[in-house]
């Protein structure tokens, strides 16, 4: 074997959907036995024709869950890189083009019209959920960090040196001497003061706070975006996917972001189809023209036309939110993984 791969992410319906049609379909039996010692148990036999099968004894819902993710998941990857490969679906960025290409362009007349691409790179991930967790609390956060940075000893010095000047206020029956330490009190009160506010800084005004949790809430409520950058010499093309959550390798993107970043300093593949290329001017056909030619509308088209242009308009609202613009291209997922190239020939 060539190379081995850390499988980060694969939507595993997408890709067993993809290779059915090469394979002329999977096949799943599953049979079950009861066995009074022991209670139900389930003997599973799930299998890809020509990748793997297995037999075992077991609890039937928490081993065929550990047996497609361990066994099945890199054996149906594999095979859907290798048929679509060889049936020329696949534009590979890195085999195809030099890696000190600049030209948006050039990048993108090189994909041409191939449906599949596999790109590998430096790499963002943008969790949209964890944002607006951060968003709910950020001031209770900032203010906490402030308060235990706020316990510095120019602040605790201040703070004492004003417990003395109160006291020596109201230990003194001289008026001269009380008028003068009320106002050396309030210089040390007016530079506490002032430390305090430097501390504070760092609050954001709630309003801003409340937009952003609700822009997330309405348009990216689920959202993980991934961003590839395949040629770091042209950072404005990029690779936008959109994650799902349920097709984590581990299950808990929390561990993939501890273990790798939020930007991860080693390159990721990411490998899917193509579904955007957007122009840098929009020319894609607009459904609405239907109702400029007509001249008089019915009462039935007036409804219609006010209705739908209401998708219109929210449409232009979310495409602040999805950012496919040009010249990224949109892809949606099959995998992502980290691979590692094989060093037995070397070492021979």
């Amino acid at each position: 074997m060539d190379e081995i791969r850390d499988l980060v992410y694969l939507d595993f319906e997408k890709a067993s959907s993809i290779w059915s049609q090469f394979e002329g379909g999977l096949r799943e039996s599953v049979t079950t036995s009861d066995d009074d010692s022991k209670g139900q148990k389930a003997r599973v036999r799930f299998g890809i024709p020509k990748i793997a099968e297995a037999n075992l004894g077991a609890d039937y819902l928490q081993k065929r869950s550990t047996l497609e993710t361990k066994v099945l998941h890199h054996d149906v990857l594999n095979r859907v890189d290798e048929e679509l490969s060889n049936h020329d679906l696949v534009f590979d960025i890195s085999q195809s083009l030099e890696s000190t290409e600049t030209s948006p362009e050039i990048i993108r007349n090189a994909i041409g019209k191939f449906p599949y691409i596999k790109a590998t790179g430096q790499c963002v991930f943008e969790d949209y959920p964890r944002i607006q967790a951060i968003c709910k609390q950020f001031n209770d956060i900032m203010s906490f960090i402030n308060k235990c940075g706020g316990q510095s000893a120019g602040l605790i010095e201040l703070e004492e040196l004003i417990e003395e000047q109160i006291a020596e206020i109201r230990s003194t029956n001289n008026q001269k001497k009380k008028a003068a330490a009320k106002e050396g009190l309030k210089k040390l009160q007016s530079q506490l003061n002032s430390e305090i506010q430097k501390n504070l800084s760092g609050q954001v005004d709630q309003w801003l706070l409340d937009g952003i949790i609700l822009w997330i809430d309405t348009f990216m409520k689920n959202r993980i975006n991934f961003r590839n950058y395949p040629l770091t010499c042209c950072p404005s093309f990029q690779i936008l996917c959109n994650l799902k959550r349920d097709c984590f390798v581990d299950q808990d993107p929390e561990h993939l972001l501890y273990g790798y970043g939020s930007r991860p300093n080693v390159e990721l593949t990411v490998f899917g189809l193509i579904t955007s290329i957007p122009s840098e001017i929009d020319d894609r056909f607009d459904p609405m023209t239907e109702f400029e030619d007509e001249t008089q509308l019915s009462d039935k088209q007036i409804f219609e036309n006010a209705f739908r242009r209401m998708f219109s308009s929210t449409d232009d609202i979310e495409d602040f939110a999805r950012y496919s613009r040009y010249p990224n291209i949109t892809v949606h997922p099959i995998a992502i993984y980290r691979s590692f190239k094989s060093n037995a020939k070397r070492n021979k």
